[in-house]
């Protein structure tokens, strides 16, 4: 008898236990709100879900890192609010263009210094965030811990920063199943992208952001859109929250290849070989947009002078360049270094950003050690300009290549003329300063800066074929900065930067069939950027290269310029774009990472893999022509098609 109880109490324990937990999970999960008829839910263990005329379009976790459960407020349209710790309002917006937009308002009380959402991809394709070393497409096959959103020099050999943005980024996320996500630059944001996860966290602590004097709270501010698919949500949210380029590029700079003396001679430059370097050039019937001296022409970083002992004479050499029909640029950064001659006046008028004790703040480069152009001080940009138009004048130069200028360079608790409510606004003043040059330069790094009509260059390049900066990562890449606003892409040296095990002052010859993939996947972007010679290969590897930069400069470019002037320039439509522009209900088309569309009528299938001849091609629905004049239909897959070493496949759509 007393077994049969004690086996009875068990059971009824085991029983009420499964109660407890089952009714804990079912009222923790049920709806705490329901807003504007569905389209919003929200449980009361603060999970939400957003929807467009019915269908899911993507779930989340609010306030990951909040330790109780939300409850109603009465303060907005849909107000939550987490006891003593956080309070989160949303306002809907009807946008009148197909999307509806949520602007979401979070905020902190004093004891909580910490706010983060969470989206979860599930089974849609997402894209957008900016530039990584391991620029996988789309974002789910990315790997990206909790790290500040601020832009760096991703390259730097230095533990501080592996696993970081890159030079280009923009808070602003896509989905296949119609999101947006746009977050506010007030909002000090660390992004994860990990586990099929976007986490956006809010926080001011391991980081450069700056909490403006008098605020205790934190806040996290962004705005959520939903519409019927990918290109509907993001043709309404670049038009409204992307600038629009004011003007075009240098149109020569579209159409001939730029010669860099970078990854050939590196540092070890001098008047001789440039010359060399240009005639050769010609010798082998190369067409150039201009030669750009790289590192290695000055004496100290900082001063505008060449080195008299390398260059004797360059006036001279710039204009013996010049007869020979070249334009000449020059590689220049926005760092001094103390043994500069400019050192001392840039420090004694205030021109530097300084460190927390009001003093010139020393950061590490990777050229040594220096200090940062303040670009938020009028006086000091014009003092940085004004010696450059000098530089520009005594020597004959043309236009300039402009390095560097990630936030990531700013000095621990840094100091700048104008108070920064994001870190990647110096990024904006010194792109903006460096623009008052012209159409013809080139930067490598920019945040906002859509609307100057200057060509953005990507990070340096591994000379490999995997996805560590290497040659499948120039098509991500390129297709990134574009969603972003960035149209004018300047891909970066064809065969990559041929850094040695040793430093990336050595230089080696890359592999050979690298090289030839590279120039023609290039061929087919808005410009093309030689270093590296074909000719130090054989006759073949020339051949090839002639062959697509004279097919750059006769179909690609006139394709390029025309978009440009009646898409980029008018409503911001890039130039390189993902399949799902022109078939974003397709499946296939939201996923792929090996090809793309230049417009929306020339689609390209490069070669990205070490020895493969043949490649499987998927074509969205239409009819696709071959070079050959063969006509294919879209909407299925072409197994191996073959494609040769001095080929790529490419189809013009009818």
């Amino acid at each position: 008898m007393l077994r049969k109880m004690t086996r009875l109490f068990i059971l009824s324990a085991i029983i009420a236990i499964g109660a407890i937990v089952f009714w804990s999970k079912f009222l923790s999960n049920s709806d705490l709100v329901v807003f504007h008829g569905n389209e919003i839910k929200v449980t009361k263990s603060g999970e939400i879900t957003f929807s467009w005329h019915g269908h899911e379009s993507v779930q989340g976790q609010l306030g990951t890192l909040l330790t109780n459960h939300p409850e109603e407020c009465q303060d907005s349209e849909l107000c939550l609010e987490w006891d003593l710790q956080a309070q989160l309002q949303v306002e809907r917006e009807e946008t009148g263009e197909g999307a509806v937009c949520y602007h979401i308002h979070w905020e902190t009380t004093p004891s909580t210094s910490t706010l983060e959402d969470c989206f979860f991809m599930g089974p849609a394709h997402w894209y957008g965030g900016g530039e990584v070393e391991y620029q996988r497409w789309p974002l789910e096959k990315w790997d990206m811990s909790m790290t500040p959103f601020i832009s760096a020099d991703m390259f730097l050999l230095y533990p501080e920063y592996s696993g970081v943005y890159g030079s280009v980024i923009e808070p602003y996320w896509l989905s296949s199943s119609g999101v947006g996500i746009l977050v506010e630059s007030s909002t000090p944001l660390h992004v994860q992208v990990k586990n099929r996860q976007l986490c956006l966290r809010s926080s001011y602590d391991n980081s450069k952001y700056q909490q403006p004097e008098g605020y205790s709270t934190v806040r996290l501010d962004y705005t959520l859109c939903t519409g019927r698919n990918v290109k509907m949500v993001h043709d309404y949210m670049r038009k409204r929250y992307l600038p629009i380029p004011k003007g075009l590029p240098d149109e020569r700079m579209f159409t001939a290849p730029i010669w860099s003396t970078w990854a050939c001679y590196k540092v070890f430059v001098n008047e001789s070989s440039v010359m060399d370097f240009a005639r050769k050039i010609l010798d082998h019937q190369f067409k150039s947009s201009q030669l750009e001296l790289d590192d290695g022409y000055q004496v100290t970083y900082g001063d505008f002078t060449f080195d008299p002992h390398k260059f004797p004479n360059p006036k001279g050499l710039t204009s013996d360049l010049h007869k020979l029909g070249y334009r000449v640029t020059v590689w220049i950064h926005p760092f001094v270094n103390p043994d500069a001659n400019a050192y001392e006046e840039g420090a004694s008028q205030g021109f530097f950003v300084k460190d927390e004790h009001g003093e010139p703040g020393i950061i590490k480069w990777w050229n040594g050690r220096g200090s940062l152009i303040d670009f938020t001080n009028p006086a000091a940009s014009k003092w940085f300009t004004d010696r450059l138009r000098k530089f520009q004048q005594d020597s004959g130069i043309d236009s300039f290549k402009f390095d560097a200028g990630e936030a990531n360079f700013l000095p621990e608790n840094f100091r700048t003329n104008s108070k920064l409510v994001n870190p990647g606004e110096f990024t904006t003043h010194y792109v903006d300063a460096v623009s008052t040059f012209g159409p013809m330069i080139e930067v490598r790094a920019a945040y906002k800066n859509q609307e100057n009509p200057i060509f953005v260059r990507m990070m340096d390049k591994q000379s490999s074929w995997d996805w560590n900066g290497g040659l499948k990562t120039l098509l991500t890449t390129a297709i990134t900065m574009s969603l972003l606003g960035y149209s004018f892409v300047l891909p970066d040296m064809i065969g990559g930067n041929a850094y040695g095990d040793s430093g990336f002052q050595e230089t080696y010859l890359p592999d050979r069939e690298l090289f030839i993939r590279w120039v023609e996947l290039s061929a087919f972007l808005p410009s093309m950027q030689f270093s590296i010679p074909p000719w130090k290969y054989d006759e073949e590897v020339t051949r090839i290269s002639i062959k697509w930069t004279t097919f750059h400069e006769e179909f690609i470019a006139p394709r390029v310029l025309k978009i440009a002037k009646e898409e980029t320039v008018v409503d911001g439509s890039p130039i390189i774009r993902p399949l799902w522009w022109i078939a974003p209900d397709d499946p296939h088309a939201t996923r792929i990472d090996c090809e793309f569309l230049v417009g929306s009528d020339v689609l390209v299938a490069p070669v990205v893999d070490r020895g493969v001849r043949a490649r499987d091609v998927y074509l969205p629905s239409g009819k696709w022509k071959e070079p050959s004049g063969n006509i294919l239909t879209g909407g299925k897959w072409y197994s191996q098609m073959k494609s040769p070493i001095d080929e790529i496949l490419y189809f013009i759509r009818q």
